[in-house]
């Protein structure tokens, strides 16, 4: 990665930790440097899909938390138990996302190339 190119990548990592802006900023990053910079593109596309997987498990953690109301007109006690577990699987994939953005943003500072954990790899072939 070269400096001129840092900057930009570093952006990409930033905004991808903020949900759904991060997909319209990579995706108007990947337009705008589709033919001047294939780092800044690999970085914009690995961070729209890894804000992709963010969405759908945060979709899915919704879709248990209303599975948690129906459960809750059968057993009560079953149902308080099931969405204290579903609240805290997402705090702790919420707080993992998070700190991956982070330590991509400090990579690309330090001028390391990053990939996020399988995406990367799958970008590459």
């Amino acid at each position: 990665m070269n400096d001129e190119d840092r900057g930009y990548i570093f952006l990409t990592h930033l905004f991808t930790a903020i949900p759904l802006w991060g997909i319209l900023f990579n995706g108007i990053m990947w337009h705008a440097f589709k033919e001047k910079s294939r780092d800044i593109v690999f970085n914009a596309h690995q961070g729209i899909f890894f804000q992709a997987i963010f969405l759908a498990a945060v979709l899915m953690g919704l879709i248990v938390h209303l599975f948690t109301k129906l459960v809750s007109v059968i057993n009560g006690s079953l149902a308080s138990v099931l969405s204290s577990v579903n609240f805290l699987i997402i705090i702790l994939f919420m707080v993992a996302y998070e700190l991956t953005c982070l330590f991509a943003m400090w990579n690309t500072l330090q001028g390391r190339n990053f990939e996020y954990p399988i995406i990367g790899e799958k970008l590459r072939e």
